[in-house]
């Protein structure tokens, strides 16, 4: 028997043959993009009924991945896990996965603390509701990725955070309890340096001692010092009050050569009882913009320092210049022991002595750190170099007062 072909359906023929190639073309396409984007989103795929058992689980691991993350069978129950916060702290009020599922509604990156291979594990967890056609819930399908390690590994950032948080608070609570300390030690001193004030004044209007010269010479020292000290104080109770300097200081033109002689003379008597000649280089006039009575300060105490920690019959030499036109730097070198780099470390913080407490020099440990902070409200800068068994330089950078405004 033969079979006759219309030659129109042949054509009919090969478009069906084709059109079931694309639609399979098609279906692969769209499986092979939804296990790409199962892959993406978690560790497995799975569906549970409405008794939270797996009816359906898929591994989507790449190759490769760690053993322990196993994907559950089918006919295991979902492990009803605390839900915890991505630091692994039960969120409150506490509630399990299965406390979760029975409301019905999706849920998005939950994780839960699980049992696990003996131990513990965190699981994060996608899912919608799947429902019967009457709207009763039948189950969830979703996906599900191990987060324990990176769980833990933001679980330790955290808390180093926290510890260096606290740390902070504690360091600026600290801070702020010597702020204090220092204003109003401040107060008690300044009651009594006015007094030694007043009657050096005093005896200097009654003319009392002017018979000797020594004698005047003393009573105007003692004048000279206390009004210095007046000055230190008013400073310190300031940095008590505000924690700060910076918004407290003038800037005015300051004679840099006139304020180091002056810092010089506060510290003649120790230098001579000590033997440590003092030199000073200046390129005369060099002016520049402060506060006068801090840059003074802090002159007198790098210069009681330089002398302090010297050695017997040493030397200190003071440079003061003008660098490139723009800033005045004045420079304390001295021929103590030198600091380690570990003491540097340690240089500007407040009644910090560096292990010389034990010896036999007197001292606060507030000096420096005072200095850098008022250099630093002044819009200068404090540097420092030394070399162990050399000695120590250090360098005051303040900026120039212009031509202008020093006439």
């Amino acid at each position: 028997m033969r079979i006759r072909v219309n030659a129109h359906e042949a054509p009919r023929a090969n478009n069906g043959s084709r059109i079931l190639q694309d639609e399979g073309h098609d279906a692969m396409l769209l499986t092979q993009r939804l296990e790409d984007v199962a892959r993406a989103s978690g560790d497995w795929i799975w569906e549970t009924d409405e008794h939270h058992r797996y009816t359906w689980v898929h591994d989507t691991a790449p190759f490769g991945h760690a053993q322990d993350i196993r994907p559950p069978r089918v006919g295991e129950p979902i492990p009803a896990g605390q839900v915890v916060n991505w630091l692994g702290e039960r969120e409150l009020p506490t509630r399990d996965l299965h406390a979760v599922l029975r409301q019905g509604e999706p849920i998005v990156r939950l994780v839960t603390k699980e049992d696990h291979g003996g131990g513990s594990r965190y699981v994060s967890r996608s899912a919608v509701p799947l429902r019967h056609a009457d709207g009763s819930l039948r189950g969830y399908r979703g996906s599900a990725r191990d987060v324990t390690q990176s769980l833990d590994a933001k679980a330790q950032l955290w808390r180093r955070d926290e510890v260096l948080r606290r740390a902070k608070e504690q360091a600026e609570a600290a801070s702020r309890a010597k702020s204090v300390l220092v204003s109003q030690l401040g107060h008690e001193l300044r009651t009594p340096l006015n007094v030694i004030v007043g009657l050096a004044q005093l005896i200097q209007a009654r003319g009392d001692g002017a018979g000797d010269p020594r004698c005047g010479g003393w009573i105007a020292e003692i004048a000279r010092t206390g009004w210095h000290m007046v000055d230190v104080l008013d400073l310190l109770m300031e940095l008590g009050r505000a924690g700060t300097t910076q918004a407290s200081l003038a800037s005015h033109p300051v004679d840099a050569v006139e304020v180091v002689r002056d810092a010089m003379g506060f510290v003649e008597r120790e230098a001579v009882a000590r033997s440590i000649s003092v030199a000073f280089d200046a390129d005369a006039p060099v002016w520049a913009v402060g506060d006068r009575r801090a840059v003074c300060q802090v002159v007198v105490n790098l210069l009681s320092n330089a002398i302090k920690y010297n050695r017997a019959g040493g030397w200190v030499h003071v440079r003061l210049s003008v660098n490139c036109g723009e800033y005045a730097q004045i420079e304390i070198q001295d021929t103590g022991p030198g600091l380690t780099e570990e003491q540097m470390s340690r240089l500007y913080r407040p009644f910090e002595r560096l292990g010389v407490e034990q010896s036999g020099v007197l001292g606060h440990g507030l000096g420096l750190s005072i200095c850098k902070e008022l250099v630093g409200s002044m819009g200068g800068t404090l540097q420092v170099q030394s070399t162990v068994g050399r000695g120590t330089t250090f360098r005051v950078t303040l900026p120039v007062a212009g031509t202008k405004i020093i006439n």
